[in-house]
């Protein structure tokens, strides 16, 4: 009888320890896939920290290619703002000597108009002077003959 127990205790503790060594296996198999999961996170925790280590990279870039843009745009403004103050300048220049130039084309037709006028006098004198001229000359004529 004490055998036959043993032999019971023996059967039950073998079926407990296949039991156990079951657990056991189940759990290493859990512990292998949980490693490799953990494997897989690391390496996509990786990726992505490169990743973000690039977009950082990018956007130190790009925020010293928009520092340059802005400093190129602020001295193309600035040099734009002067050009166009010297030109207004420069054009302000110009209608006033546009101005100088009219008035002194006024002034050079208003001598033209007088000028013409006392040419027109004049020449109405020298008609007036010739013919008093062939008036006198006529009288001399005729005097001269008289005589």
């Amino acid at each position: 009888k004490e055998l036959e127990t043993a032999r019971r205790e023996l059967k039950r503790f073998r079926k407990e320890l296949d039991s156990l060594t079951g657990q056991m296996n189940d759990m290493a198999e859990d512990m292998w896939e949980s490693r490799n999961k953990v494997s897989t996170y690391a390496k996509k925790l990786v990726d992505v920290e490169q990743h973000l280590a690039d977009t950082q990279e990018m956007n130190v870039n790009l925020s010293i290619q928009l520092e340059k843009s802005l400093s190129s745009q602020k001295l193309s403004s600035a040099t734009t703002t002067q050009i166009v103050k010297m030109i207004q300048a420069d054009l302000g220049k110009v209608v006033l000597e546009n101005e100088h130039l009219r008035a002194s084309i006024n002034e050079l037709e208003n001598r033209q108009v007088k000028c013409e006028g006392k040419l027109s006098e004049m020449m109405v004198s020298a008609q007036e002077y010739a013919h008093l001229l062939e008036e006198a000359q006529d009288t001399i004529h005729s005097l001269s003959e008289t005589r």
